[in-house]
C-alpha cells in the first residue's frame, strides 16, 4: 500500500500546475521549462494538460505519470530537462 502524498491537483492556465499536499502545503509548479522534452511534449496540447488528476503518489496527464518525489525534484531543482 502507498502512502499518500497529493490531496488534490489542477492545471492552471500557462501550464503551472498546482498541486495540494496531505501536509496542507501547496506548490506551484512551472510546466513551461519542460515542455520541449519528449515525455512532457504532449502537455502542450489542451485536452491532455486539461486532464490531470491524482491517486495521492501520482500526478497523471494520460499517459505521462509525475511522482510525488519527482514533482519534489522539480520544484527544488528548477526548469531543467527530465
Amino acid at each position: 500500500m502507498y502512502r499518500k502524498y497529493i490531496q488534490a491537483v489542477e492545471p492552471l492556465d500557462e501550464h503551472i500546475l498546482l498541486i495540494d499536499f496531505t501536509s496542507g502545503s501547496r506548490l506551484l509548479l512551472d510546466m513551461k521549462p519542460h515542455l520541449d522534452s519528449i515525455r512532457f511534449r504532449s502537455l502542450v496540447r489542451p485536452e491532455v494538460w486539461n486532464s490531470a488528476e491524482t491517486n495521492g503518489v501520482f500526478v497523471r496527464f494520460g499517459s505521462v505519470e509525475l511522482s510525488h518525489d519527482e514533482l519534489m525534484t522539480m520544484a527544488e531543482q528548477g526548469p531543467r530537462a527530465f
